[in-house]
């Protein structure tokens, strides 16, 4: 009952733009007996339908600048092809 009652939370906190993710991690880390990497699964699956829902309403919206998108597009690819080959010590 009170993973779904976080979930609300987070929802709420989500639509008004404040990335409900980070809260329901930390009320699912505080309050929940669920392991991290479980915490952090169910953070991704929370992500995909709330991140599809503001793709929708910005397009409608016509409020995204594609030309931008784009370009951010293509350096993240290059980063992340970059970042995958990269030898990194830590």
């Amino acid at each position: 009952m009170k993973e779904i009652i976080f979930g609300v939370i987070s929802g709420i906190v989500a639509a008004i733009g404040m990335g409900g993710g980070t809260i329901l991690i930390l009320l699912l880390n505080l309050f929940g007996e669920i392991s991290q990497h479980m915490i952090q699964g169910i953070n991704l699956v929370f992500f995909i339908p709330t991140s599809i829902v503001a793709i929708y309403m910005n397009i409608k919206h016509k409020t995204i600048d594609y030309k931008l998108a784009t370009v951010i597009l293509i350096f993240g690819i290059v980063g992340a092809i970059v970042r995958k080959f990269a030898v990194v010590s830590y």
